[in-house]
C-alpha cells in the first residue's frame, strides 16, 4: 500500500509541474542567453521565459511599467524585441502620416518591434465601419490588413 501512495505521490508531483511550466513557461540553463538577457534588460520583472522556434528563447517580461518581449538566439545575441506602446510615443513623423492616409480613423492599439537595427510599428486602427492594420516605419506607411465590422 505505502508503494502506491509513493507512486501516486510522485505521479502527482511530475503533472502539476510539468502543468506549471507549460502554464508559466519554462527555466533555461542557458547562460549566454541569461547574461545577456540581464545586461539588456536590467530591472525587468516577472520574466517567463518560452522556446521559441529554430533553438531560440523567447522571454515576456514588464519593465517600467511597459509589457516586453525579447527573442534571443543560442549564443545569447537579441534578435528582436515588441512592446505595446500608446499612440502619443509614436514619432511624429509616423502620426503625421497616418493622420493624411487614415483622416476618418482612430488609433485603437500599436505595437512597436524592432529588429536588424529597425523599428517598424503594426496599427490597428478603427472607424465605424472597417478595422484597419497598418504597417508603419520611418519612411512609410501602408494598410497591412483591412477588415469590414460585423
Amino acid at each position: 500500500m505505502k508503494k502506491v501512495i509513493a507512486i501516486l505521490v510522485a505521479v502527482v508531483a511530475f503533472f502539476t509541474t510539468n502543468t506549471a511550466n507549460a502554464r508559466d513557461g519554462i527555466s533555461i540553463s542557458n547562460k549566454k542567453v541569461i547574461e545577456s538577457f540581464e545586461r539588456e534588460f536590467a530591472g525587468a520583472a516577472n520574466v517567463t521565459w518560452y522556446e521559441g522556434t529554430k533553438d531560440n528563447y523567447v522571454a515576456k517580461f514588464t519593465i517600467k511599467s511597459s509589457k516586453v518581449t525579447a527573442h534571443f538566439d543560442n549564443d545569447g545575441n537579441l534578435l528582436a524585441t515588441s512592446r505595446y506602446i500608446t499612440d502619443s510615443e509614436l514619432p511624429l513623423n509616423v502620426i503625421t502620416k497616418l493622420m493624411k492616409k487614415y483622416p476618418d480613423q482612430n488609433i485603437h492599439n500599436v505595437v512597436e518591434y524592432d529588429a536588424d537595427g529597425a523599428t517598424t510599428y503594426i496599427i490597428t486602427l478603427e472607424s465605424e465601419t472597417h478595422w484597419t492594420t497598418v504597417r508603419a516605419t520611418a519612411t512609410s506607411v501602408g494598410t497591412y490588413r483591412k477588415l469590414k465590422k460585423a
